[in-house]
C-alpha cells in the first residue's frame, strides 16, 4: 500500500470510530426497553401485555465496542507501519510540510507588504496663542504627512520568489513520496467497508 492511499485508510478508519461513538451515545441501542401495557387497570375485561421495544438494528452494544477497539487497534497499527514508512524516505516530511507551512505564511505576509506605497496626505492641526488683548486663542494649522515605505521593495519582491520556489519544490518531492513510498500494511478493513460491514468483521 502506498504512503496516499495509508492517509485514506486512516481517514476511514476514523470516520468508523466516530459511527461506533455514535452509536453507543443513543439510548435505544444501549438499554433494553420493556414496556408494561397495564390494560387491566383502566378495563377488567382486558389483558395485561408486557412488550419488549424492538430495537431499529440488530446490532448490540457489546460487538460496537469490541469493533471500536478493533479499530484502535487497527489505527495504532497503521500508524506505525506508517511511521517506519517515512523514517526510510529521502525527505523528512513532516518536518518538510512544518517548514512549508511557515514559508507560506511569510510568502503571504510579504506580498502584502510589498503592495504597500509610500503615501502623502494633509491634515489640521491645533494650537493656542496669546493675542494682543492676552487671552489665549486657537488656531489651525495644516499639517503634511508623508509616509514612506521603510524596506527594499523590490528585494521583498526576489524572497517571496524565492520562497515560493522552494515551497513548490518541496511539495513536488512530497507529492511523489506520497505515490512511490511502500507502506508494509495490510489492512484489516476494505477502504469501502460501511458501518456494517466493519461491524460485520467482527460480529462473523
Amino acid at each position: 500500500m502506498i504512503l496516499k492511499e495509508t492517509f485514506r485508510m486512516q481517514n476511514h478508519l476514523n470516520d468508523l470510530m466516530q459511527q461506533a461513538m455514535l452509536f453507543l451515545s443513543k439510548p435505544e441501542n444501549i438499554l433494553r426497553i420493556k414496556e408494561e401495557h397495564q390494560r387491566s387497570r383502566s378495563n377488567p375485561n382486558a389483558q395485561d401485555e408486557t412488550v419488549e421495544v424492538r430495537r431499529e438494528s440488530d446490532m448490540t452494544a457489546d460487538r460496537v465496542i469490541e469493533l471500536y477497539l478493533d479499530l484502535i487497534a487497527e489505527r495504532e497499527k497503521l500508524a506505525k507501519a506508517i511511521s517506519k514508512a517515512k523514517a526510510g524516505a529521502e525527505l523528512d516530511i513532516d518536518a518538510a510540510l512544518s517548514v512549508n507551512k511557515a514559508k507560506q505564511e511569510a510568502i503571504s505576509r510579504f506580498r502584502a507588504l510589498s503592495r504597500i506605497n509610500s503615501t502623502e496626505e494633509m491634515k489640521t492641526g491645533k494650537d493656542y496663542l496669546i493675542n494682543t488683548e492676552g487671552n489665549q486663542t486657537a488656531y489651525v494649522y495644516n499639517i503634511r504627512s508623508v509616509s514612506t515605505i521603510d524596506f527594499n521593495r523590490e528585494t521583498l519582491k526576489g524572497i517571496v520568489k524565492r520562497l515560493q520556489r522552494e515551497c513548490d519544490e518541496v511539495s513536488a518531492k512530497i507529492d511523489l513520496i506520497n505515490v512511490t513510498l511502500e507502506v508494509d500494511y495490510t489492512p484489516k478493513y476494505d477502504i469501502d467497508d460501511t458501518f456494517e460491514d466493519a461491524y460485520g468483521r467482527v460480529a462473523g
